[in-house]
C-alpha cells in the first residue's frame, strides 16, 4: 500500500467557509428562535489554543445604526455553536462574521463572508391578525368556488422596513400592488392543524409605497378542508371554512411604527369568488379566466360589488413559525417530445417523472374555449394515458379562456407525472409554450454518487428523484394518486438514505413534531402523519416498522447532523413508543400480540411473492419482522439515553434490547443458523440489525444461507419494504459481496435494475409496477414514484462509493469501498456538518498487476477510518491518495 497525503494542520492560509445559522443555508429571514446556533467550516486545522472572534451587527426593524457585539468562543465550537449574546427580539436582524485568532488575538484567518439572518414574530401574544374569508354560505362538500380577499391600506410614507407574517386555514398566495410576493407554493404547508399552524415571514419593504397600497390573497382548500386520501377520502377534516391571517409590521424612516391586520371589523377587507372555480390537490384545478377581475390586487380597484369578509375562528395560541424551507419551484423540466395525436390533442413527454406543474401559454383562444390538461406517470402499451392507478386523483386541470393570451399554471394543486396531454389547444404547441417547473421542499443537496455502470447511476438518480418528488411539506409516499400521505413506514426505512442525499434536518424534525402530537392524541404512532382516518386504516394501532419511525428517523438525523438538541426534542416520542410496545411482548420477548387492527402487522409489505391485490401476504412471519425492528428501536433508545445523560433509561432500554433479541433468536433462529422463515428478509434482518452479533458462528451460518437463497433465486430480489434496505448490507457484513452484486445487477423482475431496464426514472412502489409487456400491474395500488425501495442507495454510498458515518455528525466516518460487479470506478461525497467528505476509487493495470487507487477527502474536525486491505488505518483531515494491490 502507498499513501500520499496533503496535510491540513497548518493555519497558514486558513479560511473559514459555509457560515450558516441553525439548519438553514444562506441568508435567512423568519428564524423561529432568538438564540440561533451558528456553524462554520475550517479549511485547515486550527491551532489547539486558537479562538473564534464572533462578531455581530444587530438591528431592530428599520434601524439604520447597528448595535455591535463581539465575543470569543473556542475554535472547536464550530458546529451548532450556542448563541453567545442576549437573545434577538422579533424581527431583529443580525449580520454575523467569524474570524480565527490566536489566544493573544493575532489574526489567523481573514474574516468570514458575512451571514445575514433575521427572526420572525417570536412572541405568540404578538399575533393580532384575524383569519378572514368568505362571508357567504358555502357548500359542505368539496369542489367549492375559491375566493379572493383584498384590502387597501394608506401609508404616510414609504416604510424603511416592513415584514408580512402570513398564514392561512387552507392555502394562500399573496400579492401586493399587483405583484406576487414570492414563488413559494402550497403555503402554509401541512401540519396537524389542530395542534399547530405554520406562519411564514416575508420582507415586503420594497413592495410598499407611500400612499395607497393594495393587498391581495388567493385562497385554496388545501389540506385544511380539501378532500384527503383514498377510499373516498375525507373532506373538511380540519375545518369547513378557509381564511387568511396577514399581519404587517412596519417602521417609517422617522422611527414611527404601524401594524396592519387582517380583520372582519375593518370594512376595507373584502372578499369575492375568484376565477378558480375549484381546486383539489389530487384531482386538479378548474380555472375560468372569464371571471378574472383585472387589477383586483392594485390600489384604486373598484371593489364595491365585493362582500365584507367574515372571521374564521382559530386559536392563535397554536400559531408557530415555520422551521423548514418552503415548497418552491426548484428547476425547469424541458419537454423531450411534443406529439400531435390523431384526435387533435397533444402528448408531451418530459422525460422525467416527478412532482411538477405545467405553466402553459394559452394563446389563440376565443372566449369560452376550454383547454384540458391531464397528467400521468406512464403510458399504456397502446400509447394512451395510464390513469387507472391514479384512482380519484386524476390530476386534470381545466382552463376556460376569456379570449386573451395568458400564461397559466394551477395554484393549489400539485401533480406527479412524466407525460401530459393537452386537449382543446388551438394552433401548434411548441416547447416555447410550455414552462414546466419541478416542485419540492427547498432542501440543500448533500450527497452524490457516480460509478462506471450507467444503469447503477440511473438507479441512484431514480432514488434521488423519488425523494424529491415526495418531500413536499411532509415526507409523502407518492405524489400522484389519491393518497400522498406521510406514511411512517416509508421514511422509517429510507431515513439514512434521505439524510445522505439532502439536508433534511429541519424538514424531518418539523414532521416529527407532528408524529409526537398524533402519538399523544391516539395513544400510538399512526400509520401516517398527519393522520386522517381512511377506510381500513381508520383505526390507529401499533404497527412495527411504521411505529418504529419514532426511533429510526431521529437516530438517522442524529447520525448525520449530530444535533443533540434535536435528539432531545424527540426523546419523549421515542420512549413512549418503546414503553407502549414493551407491553405487547410475550414472556420470551417476542412481539406476537396482534395489534388491535383488522389487518394485523404489515410485515414485509409488498414482498414480490404477494399477489397484486394483497401486499401483506409475505413469506416472512410478521411477528419475526416486528420483533426484529422493535429490538433495533430498543437499541437506539438505549444509545440515545446515554447521549442525553439518562443512565437509568439507558440501562432499562439496554436490558429490554437483550430480552427482545434473546426472544428473537430463541424463537426464530435454529442452532445451525437456519431460521423458521427461510427467506431473504428473515436473514437480512437478523444479520443487518445486529441480532446475531454475539455469536460469530451463528451469524456466519445465517449469512451463508442468505447467500445460498440469493443464488437459488437466480439473483432476484425476494424482499418487500422490510427486508429490502437490509439484504445487501447483510450479504456484505457476512462476506458475500459477490452475491450482493449479483442481486444488485440483476435485470430480471423482481430487481432494482429491472425497473431501470423498463425505462423508470423514479423508484417504483412495487417491483413489478410495470409488467414485462409494458402493461401496468393489475393491482389497485400501484405507483411509479415511491422512494422506499430506493433505500438501496444507502448501500451504493457505503459499499460501492465507500462512505458511511460511524459517529454522530460524521465526526468519524468509515471509508470502505468494495469493488465488484465489473465496476471499475466509483465516487461518492457527502456534505457533513464539518465540510465535504469524499471518496473516489478506480481500478487499473499497473507494473505489478491490478491496482486500486483511492482518493479520500477528510474534512477538518473529522477522522476517516479506512478499512481497505488487511490493515485498517485512521486518516486525519486532508486529501489522501492511497494505492492498494487489487
Amino acid at each position: 500500500m502507498t499513501n500520499e497525503s496533503e496535510s491540513l494542520i497548518s493555519p497558514a492560509g486558513q479560511t473559514i467557509s459555509r457560515l450558516r445559522v441553525e439548519h438553514f443555508h444562506g441568508d435567512t429571514i423568519g428564524l423561529p428562535t432568538g438564540t440561533p446556533r451558528l456553524s462554520w467550516d475550517y479549511e485547515t486545522v486550527p491551532p489547539a489554543d486558537s479562538e473564534i472572534v464572533f462578531h455581530v451587527e444587530r438591528r431592530t426593524l428599520g434601524a439604520t445604526d447597528p448595535v455591535v457585539q463581539e465575543t470569543r468562543v473556542p475554535a472547536g465550537d464550530n458546529i451548532l455553536c450556542t448563541w453567545p449574546f442576549p437573545a434577538l427580539a422579533s424581527f431583529e436582524s443580525a449580520i454575523a462574521t467569524v474570524r480565527l485568532v490566536s489566544r493573544s488575538g493575532e489574526p489567523l484567518s481573514p474574516v468570514s463572508e458575512p451571514l445575514r439572518f433575521e427572526t420572525a414574530l417570536l412572541e405568540n401574544f404578538d399575533h393580532f391578525a384575524d383569519f378572514v374569508g368568505p362571508s357567504w354560505a358555502e357548500p359542505e362538500t368539496d369542489h367549492r368556488h375559491l375566493p379572493l380577499v383584498r384590502a387597501e391600506i394608506s401609508l404616510r410614507d414609504k416604510p424603511a422596513a416592513a415584514r408580512l407574517t402570513l398564514t392561512a386555514l387552507g392555502m394562500v398566495e399573496a400579492e401586493i400592488n399587483g405583484v406576487r410576493i414570492a414563488d413559494d407554493a402550497l403555503l402554509p404547508g401541512w401540519t396537524v392543524y389542530s395542534d399547530r399552524l405554520d406562519c411564514w415571514t416575508f420582507d415586503i419593504t420594497d413592495r410598499l409605497i407611500a400612499g395607497a397600497n393594495a393587498l391581495g390573497f388567493w385562497l385554496g382548500d388545501g389540506w385544511w378542508r380539501g378532500r384527503l386520501g383514498f377510499d373516498g377520502g375525507w373532506v373538511n377534516f380540519y375545518g369547513d371554512k378557509i381564511g387568511v391571517a396577514a399581519q404587517i409590521d412596519l417602521v417609517y424612516p422617522d422611527g414611527g411604527t404601524e401594524r396592519i391586520l387582517s380583520n372582519s371589523w375593518d370594512r376595507t377587507w373584502k372578499v369575492t369568488p375568484g376565477p378558480i372555480v375549484c381546486s383539489d390537490l389530487y384531482e386538479g384545478e378548474r380555472y375560468d379566466a372569464r371571471l378574472e377581475q383585472p387589477g383586483w390586487s392594485m390600489p384604486g380597484f373598484d371593489d364595491s360589488s365585493w362582500k365584507h369578509v367574515a372571521e374564521v375562528h382559530y386559536d392563535t395560541a397554536k400559531l408557530v413559525n415555520a422551521e423548514l424551507p418552503p415548497v418552491s419551484p426548484i428547476e425547469r423540466d424541458e419537454p423531450v417530445s411534443i406529439t400531435k395525436r390523431d384526435d387533435g390533442s397533444w402528448l408531451i413527454d418530459f422525460g422525467q417523472n416527478c412532482s411538477q406543474r405545467m405553466r402553459v401559454h394559452m394563446r389563440g383562444l376565443d372566449s369560452g374555449d376550454v383547454v384540458t390538461m391531464r397528467h400521468v406517470e406512464v403510458l399504456n402499451p397502446d400509447g394512451s394515458l395510464a390513469t387507472r392507478t391514479l384512482r380519484r386523483g386524476q390530476q386534470c386541470d381545466v382552463y376556460t379562456s376569456n379570449g386573451t393570451d395568458a400564461w397559466w399554471e394551477p395554484r393549489f394543486a400539485m401533480h406527479g407525472f412524466r407525460y401530459a396531454s393537452i386537449e382543446g389547444y388551438k394552433g401548434e404547441l411548441t416547447v416555447d409554450d410550455i414552462d414546466c417547473r419541478v416542485y419540492h421542499t427547498d432542501m440543500e443537496r448533500a450527497g452524490w454518487f457516480e460509478c462506471s455502470d450507467p444503469m447503477i447511476n440511473r438507479l441512484h438518480e431514480n432514488a434521488v428523484w423519488s425523494m424529491r418528488s415526495n418531500f413536499v411539506s411532509i415526507p409523502m409516499d407518492c405524489p400522484q394518486r389519491d393518497e400522498r400521505m406521510g406514511w411512517t413506514g416509508d421514511i422509517s426505512l429510507f431515513a439514512p438514505t434521505a439524510t445522505y442525499l439532502y439536508d433534511t434536518q429541519s424538514f424531518l424534525a418539523n414532521w416529527l413534531e407532528d408524529v409526537r402530537g398524533e402519538q399523544l392524541r391516539y395513544g400510538t404512532i399512526p400509520f401516517y402523519v398527519p393522520f386522517v382516518p381512511l377506510g381500513v386504516w381508520a383505526q390507529s394501532a401499533a404497527i412495527a416498522i411504521w411505529g418504529d419511525a419514532a426511533a429510526t428517523v431521529p437516530w438517522a438525523l442524529y447520525m448525520d447532523g449530530g444535533d443533540t438538541d434535536a435528539l432531545r426534542r424527540t426523546y419523549p416520542l421515542m420512549t413512549a413508543w418503546i414503553d407502549e410496545v414493551a407491553g405487547y411482548l410475550s414472556d420470551d420477548g417476542v412481539w406476537d400480540r396482534r395489534p388491535e387492527f383488522a389487518i394485523g402487522q404489515l410485515g414485509d409489505w409488498l414482498d414480490p411473492a404477494a399477489p397484486p391485490d394483497n401486499p401483506m401476504l409475505a413469506m416472512t412471519e410478521k411477528e419475526l419482522v416486528a420483533t426484529a425492528f422493535f429490538a433495533q428501536s430498543c437499541r437506539i433508545a438505549a444509545d440515545v439515553a446515554s447521549v442525553l445523560g439518562e443512565p437509568a433509561d439507558a440501562i432499562r432500554f439496554g436490558e429490554l434490547y437483550d430480552h427482545v433479541r434473546g426472544g428473537f433468536i430463541g424463537r426464530y433462529v435454529g442452532e445451525n443458523g437456519i431460521m423458521t422463515s427461510d427467506t431473504q428478509c428473515a436473514y437480512a434482518l437478523a444479520i443487518a440489525l445486529g441480532l446475531l452479533d454475539d455469536d460469530d458462528a451463528l451469524r456466519a451460518a445465517a449469512g451463508d444461507r442468505l447467500a445460498q437463497l440469493v443464488r437459488e433465486s437466480g439473483g432476484k430480489v425476494a424482499t418487500g419494504f422490510a427486508g429490502t434496505p437490509y439484504v445487501l448490507p447483510a450479504l456484505s457484513r457476512t462476506g458475500h459481496d459477490d452475491e450482493a452484486y449479483a442481486l444488485l445487477l440483476s435485470t430480471e423482475c423482481p430487481s432494482w435494475l429491472y425497473q431501470v431496464k423498463m425505462g423508470a426514472t423514479t423508484t417504483w412502489e412495487r417491483w413489478d409496477s410495470m409488467m414485462p409487456d409494458g402493461t401496468v400491474n393489475p393491482g389497485g395500488m400501484t405507483s411509479f414514484n415511491h422512494y422506499a425501495l430506493g433505500s438501496v442507495a444507502h448501500w451504493l454510498h457505503a459499499r460501492i462509493g465507500g462512505l458511511e458515518p460511524v459517529e454522530p455528525g460524521w465526526k468519524r466516518f468509515r471509508v470502505a469501498p468494495m469493488p465488484g460487479g465489473g465496476i471499475t470506478h466509483a465516487s461518492t461525497s457527502h456534505m457533513t456538518p464539518y465540510g465535504l467528505a469524499a471518496c473516489s476509487w478506480s481500478v487499473s493495470d499497473g507494473d505489478a498487476g491490478r491496482v486500486m487507487t483511492v482518493e479520500i477527502d477528510v474534512p477538518v474536525g473529522t477522522t476517516a477510518s479506512v478499512e481497505i486491505g488487511s490493515t485498517p488505518q485512521d486518516l486525519p483531515a486532508g486529501h489522501h491518495t492511497l494505492t492498494f494491490p487489487f
